[in-house]
């Protein structure tokens, strides 16, 4: 077969060649009509009498727009970013961490930097428990939370609806103590066993210890004669007649706080490194053990349920 069709190429070639011929003249013999139309149908654009006119443009009102200063960054004032201007950061080996000011410590210069620092500590748990009444199967929880000056009394299942808490069970038990005698020894404990509703954890609160958050706190004074203690975060700012002092690190080991001074009429803050006087500083001491009451007080109390 392809031997047959290799020597009738050609012949083959014309008859395809006068096929598409044939096809092509029957479709112009049946479509005449039409091909005689579109030949004799104008293709000339009409244009209007009228001379061309030309149409202005609106161009838009543009008015020219300041851009406002940018804003200080949650870290502190000096922490200004703007647009085409990189940041300048400079990193203070005392302090070990990253400033927007030269690294400079006045503090043997002579002035007074008129902030000390009392104690680095660990900030509370917002409830602390203080003791219990009753027996087992019936106790009733006794509670207390900084900023209330009242007892808050509640059983296994009450909710704190302002702390955000909610008491999920409420236990005394023996628990042995690790000791070198050859006799076990134990000691009593209430554990409260709380639902924090901002986080969804569970916490337990031990009547053997204060519950502690990992978050540190700077307790402070100013120089000022009679200026009473004040109990800082990192980022807040203290303030008197004379400056602004920002509390831009704490450190609970070895204990030490980094404190920016910003003074009037000054470009820059002054930072210094601020140590407890004569102190090791630390965590503070742990307090006394929780109490179990004979029977609830009478005044003093904020009961959560019965």
């Amino acid at each position: 077969m392809s031997q047959l069709i290799k020597t009738n190429y050609d012949k083959l070639l014309a008859a395809l060649a006068a096929a598409v011929l044939a096809v092509s003249g029957g479709w112009m013999w049946s479509h005449q009509a039409e091909i005689a139309r579109l030949q004799h149908q104008p293709v000339a654009v009409d244009l209007a009498g009228a001379a061309y006119a030309l149409s202005g443009l609106t161009s838009p009102e543009t008015k020219p727009v300041v851009w406002a200063k940018p804003a200080a960054q949650s870290h502190g004032s000096g922490w200004l970013y703007e647009v085409f201007t990189p940041p300048v950061i400079y990193y203070n080996t005392l302090a070990r961490s990253f400033t927007v000011t030269p690294p400079m410590n006045l503090a043997d210069g002579g002035t007074p930097f008129g902030l000390e620092l009392l104690e680095v500590k660990l900030e509370p748990y917002r409830l602390q428990l203080a003791g219990y009444f009753g027996e087992s199967g019936d106790y009733l929880a006794a509670f207390v939370s900084p900023g209330q000056p009242e007892t808050l009394l509640a059983r296994s299942g009450r909710r704190f609806e302002q702390l955000g808490l909610t008491l999920k069970s409420f236990d005394v038990r023996k628990i042995e103590v690790a000791n070198t005698d050859a006799l076990p020894v134990y000691d009593v404990a209430a554990l409260a066993v709380l639902l924090d509703e901002k986080t969804g954890e569970e916490i337990v609160l031990d009547s053997r210890q204060r519950k502690l958050t990992d978050t540190p706190l700077a307790v402070l004074r100013l120089s000022a004669q009679g200026a009473a203690p004040r109990i800082l975060h990192e980022g807040d700012t203290l303030a008197d007649d004379t400056a602004t002092y920002r509390i831009e690190r704490i450190q609970l080991d070895p204990p030490e706080v980094v404190v920016a001074k910003q003074t009037p009429g000054l470009p820059l803050p002054e930072i210094q490194i601020l140590r407890p006087a004569g102190k090791e500083g630390g965590i503070a001491a742990k307090p006394a053990k929780t109490r179990k009451f004979s029977a609830p007080p009478k005044t003093g109390l904020a009961t959560n349920g019965n």
